[in-house]
């Protein structure tokens, strides 16, 4: 299937933010940019979101891990800016220049820096820096619309995620540059977007047990998304991705085995990807260079969860993908109850 239109049919519209308040309660949008630097090993995670309870705040949240084990940059702040088609909050902007092609980033303000070994120990110990990015990005898949996914058995999908009604999932580059206390970074990176909307908690829908979002793209041309979302009994309800092939041509993925968050590692994890499509097969692993830990309940915090029953972790990382002999860099992101881990997810 040729990989010419970048909207997978959706509206233009669909890529912008919001204007007027939604009706629905706990309604939520959310932009999600993360990125990966290999020459420098610097990887982002760069969100905006409204807050479900209040949609006139919309909420900045970073997370960015600094080269060769210098420690992980985070920064929470919240704005009740007035409503704009480009999404922005106190200290954050992304601007769209073209809907599913280009945007911008900047970020002008403050973040707490933590070492890996305060994150590891979890005990909250951090500094405070100034930083600034100023990125251009440019898409470089078509989206994969998260609307047509099924669950298990062809169930749920979308319709029963507590996070939200629209999803989408999208590919890029971005180039520019980051400040850190007068430390200068000149950013090339790989990454990965979505666009969520929809209202998000409130136990209305399906229970959270775990997640896992893996994004790559090679010099060839060649890329891979996919996604899976499960309950606590491990049961799938979400799944799906997409291959572009060396030919430009997009194939629909089928997941036959995605890395689960087990165990928190900072580096040097082997994460397994075996991958079907209609003509091809990828079977590879990620091996992880770096490690964010951020505890779900405490989401505003870096390090391990040392305070909730079940240990309930969000885990983002980076590392190299070998596909027959080309090298990719990864974006993963999991999620899992570490201390209620179901006994198989699929099963």
């Amino acid at each position: 299937m040729p990989s010419h239109d970048f909207t997978s049919g959706l509206r233009q519209e669909a890529d912008l933010a919001l204007v007027e308040r939604p009706s629905e309660a706990f309604w939520s949008e959310n932009y999600l940019f993360a990125l990966y630097d290999a020459g420098n090993d610097i990887g982002m995670w760069l969100h905006l979101g409204t807050v479900p309870t209040d949609w006139s705040f919309w909420e900045d949240r970073i997370y960015i891990s600094l080269p060769h084990g210098r420690g992980v940059l985070s920064a929470t702040s919240y704005s009740a800016a007035q409503k704009s088609a480009n999404p922005a909050g106190a200290v954050m902007q992304f601007e769209c220049h073209e809907p599913f092609r280009r945007w911008a980033i900047r970020f002008d303000g403050f973040v707490l820096h933590t070492s890996e070994e305060a994150m590891e120990a979890g005990d909250g110990t951090s500094y405070r820096k100034r930083l600034t990015v100023d990125l251009e990005v440019t898409c470089v898949t078509p989206v994969w619309d998260a609307s047509s996914a099924p669950g298990e058995n062809g169930k749920f999908g979308m319709d029963a995620q507590s996070w939200a009604k629209e999803h989408y999932e999208q590919l890029v580059i971005a180039k520019g540059e980051a400040v850190l206390d007068g430390e200068v970074f000149k950013i090339d990176a790989t990454g990965w977007r979505d666009h969520s909307r929809g209202p998000r908690g409130g136990n209305t829908r399906e229970p959270w047990g775990g997640h896992v979002i893996v994004g790559c793209q090679f010099p060839s041309g060649r890329k891979f998304l996919f996604s899976r979302y499960w309950r606590p009994d491990g049961g799938i309800n979400l799944a799906g991705g997409m291959i572009i092939d060396d030919k430009g041509d997009r194939h629909v993925a089928e997941i036959v085995e995605a890395p689960e968050l087990t165990e928190l590692v900072v580096r040097g994890e082997t994460l397994p990807l075996h991958l079907k499509w209609q003509g091809g097969e990828l079977q590879t692993s990620v091996e992880t260079v770096t490690s964010i830990w951020i505890p779900r309940e405490r989401k505003h915090t870096v390090g391990r969860d040392r305070i909730g029953a079940l240990n309930d972790m969000y885990v983002l990382n980076w590392g190299p993908v070998s596909w027959d002999n080309e090298i990719g860099h990864a974006y993963v992101e999991r999620s899992a109850h570490l201390n209620a881990l179901p006994k198989k997810v699929g099963a």
